[in-house]
């Protein structure tokens, strides 16, 4: 038995049965490219990503002409896989050459620390004494490292070493 007798609805005005569709019970198959259309839009990005790694390794070679660079792989590595890197050291090149001085040599390394973290660092080899350094790395520091220190995300540290 039937406890209501007038039909019950939720008080929403839906349109009339049927007329017509308002959707489709089935999905019509996607339409996929032609292989030859596919590789066309591939195409320039194989093309784009050929011109970065050429630019990557022109920069790369460029570095070397600021700094020494150590016999094993780990600095190439490092400055391919951190590649906002190698654009800091040519700018930082000639600053360090104001702050240092003519004597000073640069060379870069990447150590692995005991928590298998790497960092690259930028030393500059001082034939001097360690109060001169020490003036001098304050000086690059205040003049040029602390207002772009942020491009570098934290996996660059510059420091000195005597000689």
């Amino acid at each position: 038995m039937n406890a209501y007798q007038q039909p019950q609805n939720s008080g929403i005005p839906w349109p009339d049965r049927n007329p017509g569709l308002l959707y489709q019970s089935f999905q019509a198959a996607p339409r996929w490219l032609e292989p030859q259309q596919r590789a066309s839009h591939l195409d320039g990005l194989e093309r784009q990503m050929a011109d970065l790694s050429a630019q990557h390794d022109a920069l790369r070679s460029e570095v070397r002409r600021y700094y020494v660079l150590p016999a094993d792989s780990s600095v190439i590595t490092f400055l391919t896989e951190h590649r906002t890197l190698p654009p800091i050291l040519l700018e930082a090149a000639p600053q360090l050459k104001a702050c240092f001085g003519a004597q000073a040599v640069f060379a870069l390394r990447a150590p692995i620390d005991d928590s298998g973290s790497q960092t690259l660092y930028a030393v500059a080899i001082w034939p001097g004494s360690v109060r001169e350094v020490r003036e001098a790395l304050q000086k690059f520091d205040d003049t040029w490292w602390i207002q772009h220190s942020r491009k570098a995300s934290g996996y660059l540290t510059f420091t000195y070493e005597l000689a």
